[in-house]
């Protein structure tokens, strides 16, 4: 029987190395998908060190650039690798404006768009009884989405909104890919972590440190924002469950007015032609998604 693999995007920050410490801890193999190899080797060191567990792999993956994308779910294609269960936990929120290899925004790019792209490439590995856990923020209920989302101007660039806003994108699109998910099989839920002690909690960031001081005493441990993403990835009582937040041990649906909003029904559509436009103009082969 062939193993059955948990990927974690960003699994070399602190709530990504927590779920991945967790994961292994339980024996299961993992693969660490990361941009920085040279940050993340000593990590992995770490994790088979504190785990016991020998089978954790670390492969590079830059949610920044399609091709990136691409090359990693091809090669994980290529080595007959089966899903059991994808988390997508990577994420940043950029001070200044940039913009991805591909031309979009980065935030909205790396954390929305590469996550959607890096999901459905990897959807032909996965069977039914696979799971898909997509970490998402309390930052999604100050989110909008209209018509400028995929925009994104150096001009008007505003590292918090920018966040927010693809968050609640990432939450609604979790919604709609359940309810294309269902016929197979595979369980999609996102993971709210809750305020967490990582290196956006900082002065540099969007919390000064007045404010730092205050919250403080609220701000939850990386291992503890990442019970939610394992009981989701992990749990025999989260098999089944589909189109949910998880929040520790409990999950709730995500609201039908969001799932349902026009907004949500646009973003899905124009998510899937602003994808297929980049894929078309790549000097790599084109993958269908």
């Amino acid at each position: 029987m062939n193993k059955e693999y948990y990927i974690i995007t960003g699994a070399n920050g602190s709530i990504g190395q927590a779920i991945t410490e967790a994961i292994a801890a339980q024996g299961q193999p993992v693969i660490m998908a990361c941009r920085n190899l040279v940050k993340s080797q000593p990590v992995q060191q770490q994790l088979i060190e504190k785990t016991g567990n020998t089978d954790i792999t670390l492969l590079p993956l830059d949610l920044a650039s399609f091709a990136s994308i691409i090359h990693f779910a091809e090669r994980l294609s290529q080595d007959s690798v089966v899903i059991q269960t994808l988390v997508n936990n990577a994420g940043v929120m950029n001070q200044y404006y940039s913009q991805t290899t591909d031309g979009f925004e980065s935030t909205i790019g790396v954390n929305y768009i590469g996550t959607v792209l890096l999901t459905r490439m990897l959807l032909p590995l996965m069977h039914p009884g696979s799971r898909i856990v997509t970490t998402t923020s309390l930052t999604r209920y100050i989110g909008k989405i209209d018509e400028t989302f995929f925009a994104g101007s150096p001009h008007h660039y505003k590292r918090f909104e920018a966040y927010s806003k693809s968050k609640l994108a990432l939450t609604l699109y979790t919604a709609r890919l359940a309810q294309e998910l269902l016929p197979r099989g595979i369980w999609v839920n996102a993971a709210d972590p809750g305020v967490v002690d990582t290196d956006m909690i900082t002065m540099h960031s969007w919390v000064d440190p007045l404010a730092n001081r205050f919250f403080r005493p609220f701000i939850s441990t990386p291992q503890e924002g990442a019970v939610g993403a394992v009981f989701a990835a992990t749990s025999p009582e989260a098999y089944g469950v589909t189109g949910e937040i998880f929040k520790k041990h409990k999950h709730t649906p995500i609201p039908t007015r969001l799932i349902h909003s026009p907004r949500a029904f646009w973003l899905y559509e124009e998510t899937g032609k602003k994808i297929t436009e980049v894929l078309a103009k790549l000097p790599v082969a084109s993958p269908k998604i």
